[in-house]
């Protein structure tokens, strides 16, 4: 059976400098977790191959690391680890050998990370991201006063819809499965009561996300239930005052792509769920922790996270 914890000394006092390092440096929580649990397991392999001292390290035993990585299964699923998570594995013991630098330490050779491979997305720019905001505003006349109402009320729940998707990252069932209740206005944070695997979030909400959302629920979303008996808690709702479906809201999504008038973005075709591509890609660019947004997404593991930093290198 393979030790879990640490017996070298200096070892101890090594991972306990590293992740102090990285405090001073202002990481993320989530980040120093996630290198001080990948720099442990890169520590316990030194002392499992007899090397007690950061001195004996050599470069064949910190590549042999790497090919340990590709051969142990993942502690989660029993299966093996994906490239991306050996990657994650990778960067945090060329940090840490950045630290032993830092301290006056000779080090091995950086490691090389292994090639990954990943089904591309579908991601949409800022520009078309506001283009789809700005076709929610086009005008319509409309002969009946009450139809013009509704139509105005639909505009605001697309903007709504935008906000939810793109502006939250939401997954298509989260967005449709939101009851008003879960919309925390003073706290500036959607509840999610239900993720993929029964997993509860919290999803923060920006200053002009929250103007959108507000303004469907005191206004829209009022004038949509009008008519109807009975209450219903709902965030999305149709015309007739009923739940929407994630179809009627694709419907939509459509519609504003359509209006928007713009070739390329037709031609993508965009889907809800491009909308939360779109939202952690852009996250990625703006200098967001990749452990900040796999939070964000309620991924349960980085792995899934990690497929953004490829998208970014190929914009």
């Amino acid at each position: 059976m393979n030790p879990k914890e640490l017996y070298s000394p200096q070892f101890k006092q090594l991972e306990t400098g590293f992740t102090n390092w990285l405090q001073t440096l202002n990481y993320s929580e989530e980040t120093i977790k996630t290198r001080k649990r990948n720099i442990k397991e890169f520590l316990l392999y030194l002392e499992r191959c007899g090397i007690t001292t950061i001195e004996s390290i050599t470069n064949y035993k910190t590549k042999r690391f790497v090919r340990y990585l590709k051969c142990r299964e993942n502690k989660l699923y029993g299966s093996g680890l994906m490239n991306t998570s050996i990657n994650v594995g990778i960067s945090s013991v060329n940090k840490f050998f950045e630290y032993l630098q830092q301290t006056g330490k000779s080090t091995p050779e950086n490691l090389e990370y292994v090639e990954e491979h990943y089904k591309p997305r579908n991601i949409l720019s800022l520009n078309e991201i506001n283009q789809l905001y700005e076709a929610t505003y086009q005008t319509h006349h409309f002969a009946n006063a009450e139809t013009k109402a509704k139509r105005g009320a639909v505009s605001q729940r697309d903007r709504a819809m935008l906000s939810i998707y793109y502006g939250c990252g939401l997954r298509n069932s989260e967005g449709t499965n939101l009851k008003t209740s879960d919309i925390l206005t003073g706290r500036k944070l959607i509840h999610i009561r239900k993720g993929k695997g029964s997993k509860e979030r919290y999803v923060p909400i920006t200053e002009n996300n929250l103007g959108h959302i507000t303004e469907y629920l005191q206004n829209g979303r009022k004038l949509l239930l009008t008519g109807n008996e009975s209450e219903n808690d709902s965030f999305f709702i149709n015309q007739y005052g009923t739940a929407c479906s994630d179809q009627a809201l694709s419907a939509r999504l459509d519609r504003l792509v359509k209006n928007s008038n713009n070739r390329v973005l037709q031609a993508k075709k965009p889907s809800l769920h491009t909308l939360r591509h779109s939202i952690a890609t852009h996250l990625l660019q703006q200098g967001m922790e990749i452990e900040m947004i796999q939070k964000f997404l309620g991924h349960s593991s980085l792995e899934s996270t990690q497929i953004y930093t490829h998208i970014l290198n190929e914009l």
